[in-house]
């Protein structure tokens, strides 16, 4: 969210951010004010979107090895890692889906910190 939140401007000049979560309220607001994500939110609380995409939930993949270094960083670096909440092991994913309906780009993450680069996302919506 923070590489996304960096290239804010560039990225409204060209599509609107949406962020979608699964789970309660409860904890859909407490992620929203940690990390002070200035995007629209939608609550996908039965997952129908999250389905519709192909994303899937898996205990494996949740807990790899890159997944874990990043808790290890974070712990050495004494940086707030906001704990578990809701379902640890849905994945996400990252989509670009132009006006008419398109899907330019579609990024299932493999998981939790797969994402696609910043300039292969920038670069999909300049040549929307």
């Amino acid at each position: 969210m923070a590489q996304v939140v960096a290239h804010q401007a560039e990225i409204n000049a060209h599509a609107n951010v949406v962020t979608v979560s699964f789970g309660t309220e409860y904890w859909a607001q407490a992620w929203r004010q940690e990390t002070r994500s200035p995007f629209p939110f939608l609550m996908d609380a039965n997952r129908s979107a999250y389905q519709a995409y192909g994303l899937e939930s898996s205990v494996l993949r949740s807990w790899s090895p890159a997944n874990l270094w990043y808790y290890t960083k974070a712990a050495l670096q004494k940086r707030e890692t906001f704990g578990k909440r809701g379902d640890p092991h849905q994945l996400g994913g990252d989509f670009i889906i132009d006006p008419q309906g398109v899907i330019r780009l579609a990024h299932p993450s493999r998981e939790p910190t797969d994402r696609p680069a910043m300039d292969h996302i920038l670069r999909v919506l300049r040549d929307m």
